[in-house]
């Protein structure tokens, strides 16, 4: 036992000794100096794992042996989102705003109760320890401090089962964890977070997560309210919070079919005591990985109470889910890092941290906040010059003016031989890859996109490639499918619909569509009435680039006997446009998750299910067989295989005319010009992300800072 206490106090001595020798060292050495200090912790941490198993075979034996796989019964959310978000194809659903991602995690000492497997690379494995520890090494004392402030857009909610908008997603990962998580720098690893044990059993049907313990739930803003004085109560976090929230994604009563499809293989969800959950499959599917792992809790001590504080019967609690008195109050709950303490509609939205929170920071920032009054692209470009906001995303036709016609001399120039080149001005900016995809949907619900040579026509009509050199300034990548160009998942054999306006018209031909009147419109018969070639395609009102895209479109379709009108709509409408099929044709965006599943993006049971993502109302019953067969199959290999298998009929069906992965241009504020003493405004730490996160994770803002 003196042994272990040896060891322990090197890593406080070595932790110590790192804090202190970051204060003077330089910011570009930041990155080497986490690495020694992670490998120190990892000789530290083998050399007391002998000695931890020999006191946890004396001490804890009855706990250890009810994590062993043996004594589990055998039988009972790439979160997916461009305009809506929803977890998706290969792809997760998100909206083009910046997005802080889930924190990564800090070295700290094994829990007694864990006997960890000989190494914990953060691939999941049965029978067997396998979560990272948490790593926050990154985080420097002296630069805690200061407000983040950026731009967004209102949202439609802030329930995290019942709203899929990315804003929505991005308030509860900061203002609360889930069992285990990812991290910018290793997005497919999972690290330890409000689980410390996770043990996969029964051939992936049974997880057993064994919790922390004195967690507990952040008081909302509103009980400073007197009608809320009962909210003051402190709740520590249990396995019921976790129970709570997975029967109501189950019951079909609650709206929130987005979740429930990647649930309904989960039999049963298990509560041996306060600090175990056991979740229970009915049979072995690749995506419980993500959905047990990446779960999160929900506050049972106030969705299952009235706004009284009196309890809700349980035969009820669904149906008031849905519209409950929290949500009303815009409430945010969590056990997270922050706390909403401020939100009006339309004007902004602030976190503070958290005084209570569990673990140490994740950023460096005591407070987030959001800006939801400034909603047009110029708008923005101004509140960032102004100081107002620290970052923005410049689209292309503000990038060709702003950066490659020299009109802000505060960006420094574009050099082609340089890709970096973006980092030396005042304003900082950088090209960076998003995994992500644009597309335009049509909806086979309506007569005119009902058949497959008609949808084929279309995406022959447009000139993809022309569109990305003269509108997008070249900021995106040609795709053909949901899957990242750049993923070994993509399939690589796919053959392009290139612009072709002559082959268009043979496929339209072959459809039906004729000019029966000669009036330069084409026509068809659709059970027994005669209708024209006319749709309308609905987009977001803010995008510029989308105006001309669509303007583009319509002449090409013109020449070919197609009549497009181009409606534009705000954020709000645009998502009451995908959750109510109302469009003819859509142009929507979907982020990509690094977990290929087609469910939920493809599966016909998705087209008239309430929230369900599938609204161009896409059926095949290969596909329906193929996206069920790559939820149940574990091997990557065989994975692949089908994956590319359902990317080559989707591709032959055309549900979607794909368009392009894009690529933003990140602008923050970069250096304080001469003389200034302004505080609070110029972000350091950027540049040590671009360099050292995931290529598609890397504007994250675990690593930046005010410079003091």
């Amino acid at each position: 036992m003196n042994g272990f206490k040896v060891a322990f106090l090197s890593l406080i001595a070595g932790l110590l000794l790192y804090v202190v020798i970051d204060q003077w060292r330089r910011p570009e050495q930041m990155g080497a100096m986490s690495r020694s200090f992670a490998e120190m912790a990892e000789a530290s941490r083998a050399q007391t794992d002998e000695l931890r198993k020999v006191r946890l075979a004396l001490e804890a034996r009855p706990v250890a042996a009810a994590l062993t796989p043996s004594v589990a019964p055998s039988v009972a959310p790439s979160v997916a989102s461009g305009v809506p978000t929803n977890v998706g194809s290969g792809a997760a659903v998100t909206p083009t705003a910046q997005v802080p991602e889930t924190p990564a995690t800090s070295v700290q000492p094994v829990p007694s109760t864990v006997v960890p497997a000989p190494t914990l690379d953060g691939v999941a494995k049965l029978g067997v320890e396998f979560m990272k520890p948490m790593d926050r090494s990154y985080i420097i004392a002296a630069h805690l401090g200061g407000t983040l402030r950026m731009i967004s857009s209102t949202p439609k909610g802030l329930n995290p089962l019942l709203s899929s908008d990315a804003f929505t997603s991005e308030i509860q990962e900061n203002c609360n964890d889930s069992l285990a998580t990812h991290t910018s720098a290793d997005p497919e690893a999972w690290f330890s977070q409000l689980a410390e044990s996770a043990i996969i059993s029964d051939d992936y049907k049974t997880y057993t997560f064994k919790l922390r313990k004195g967690v507990h739930w952040q008081v909302p803003a509103i009980a400073e309210r007197p009608e809320f004085t009962w909210l003051r109560d402190v709740h520590e976090l249990t396995s019921e919070d976790f129970a709570f929230a997975l029967q109501l994604v189950l019951d079909p009563k609650v709206d929130c079919e987005h979740l429930r499809g990647y649930y309904q293989d989960l039999d049963r969800v298990e509560t041996p005591d306060p600090y175990t959950l056991r979740l229970i499959w009915k049979k072995k599917v690749y995506t419980s990985l993500s959905f047990s792992l990446g779960a999160a809790p929900l506050p049972k001590h106030i969705y299952g109470r009235n706004k009284d504080g009196s309890i809700i019967p349980d035969n009820q609690v669904a149906v008031v889910f849905n519209k409950h008195w929290f949500d009303d109050e815009r409430g945010v709950c969590g056990v997270g890092e922050f706390r909403l303490v401020e939100f009006t509609a339309d004007k902004v939205a602030r976190l503070r941290r958290s005084t209570d929170y569990w673990s140490t920071p994740s950023m460096h920032f005591d407070t987030i906040e959001y800006n939801f009054e400034i909603k047009q692209p110029d708008a923005m470009l101004v509140a960032f010059k102004n100081g107002q906001v620290h970052l923005t995303g410049l689209p292309p036709l503000k990038y060709k003016s702003e950066v490659l016609d020299r009109k802000e001399p505060r960006f420094a120039a574009a050099d082609p031989a340089n890709p970096k080149a973006g980092r030396s001005g005042e304003f900082g900016w950088e090209a960076a890859k998003r995994q992500a995809f644009s597309y335009i949907g049509w909806n086979a619900r309506r007569p005119v996109f009902a058949d497959t040579k008609t949808r084929q026509a279309m995406t022959y009509a447009f000139p993809k490639e022309r569109i990305i050199r003269d509108i997008y300034m070249g900021l995106g990548q040609p795709i053909l499918s949901d899957v990242h160009p750049d993923s070994s998942a993509y399939n690589s054999a796919l053959k392009p619909l290139d612009f072709d306006l002559d082959q268009a018209k043979r496929l339209l031909a072959e459809a039906g569509w004729t000019d029966s009147d000669g009036d330069g419109l084409l026509d068809r018969v659709v059970a027994g009435n005669r209708i024209p070639f006319k749709f309308v395609v609905k987009y977001y009102a803010n995008s510029p680039e989308w105006d001309n895209t669509l303007h583009i479109y319509r002449t090409e379709l013109k020449r070919i006997g197609i009549e497009m009108e181009a409606v534009p709509q705000e954020w709000k409408e645009l998502i009451r446009v995908y959750e109510d099929r109302d469009f003819d044709a859509v142009v929507g965006s979907w982020q990509m998750g690094f977990d290929l599943d087609f469910y939920q993006l493809w599966h016909s049971s998705q087209i008239d299910a309430p929230g369900g993502s599938n609204h161009c109302a896409f059926a095949d019953p290969e596909v329906d067989t193929l996206a069920v067969q790559l939820r149940e199959e574990f091997d990557l290999e065989k994975r692949l295989v089908i994956a590319k298998r359902i990317q080559q009929r989707i591709h032959d069906l055309q549900p979607y005319t794909f368009f392009m992965s894009p690529k933003s241009i990140f602008a923050w504020q970069n250096r304080a010009p001469a003389g200034s003493t302004e505080r609070n405004r110029y972000l350091a730490g950027v540049e040590w992300g671009l360099d050292h996160l995931h290529p598609l994770k890397n504007r994250s803002p675990l690593s930046w800072y005010f410079p003091q």
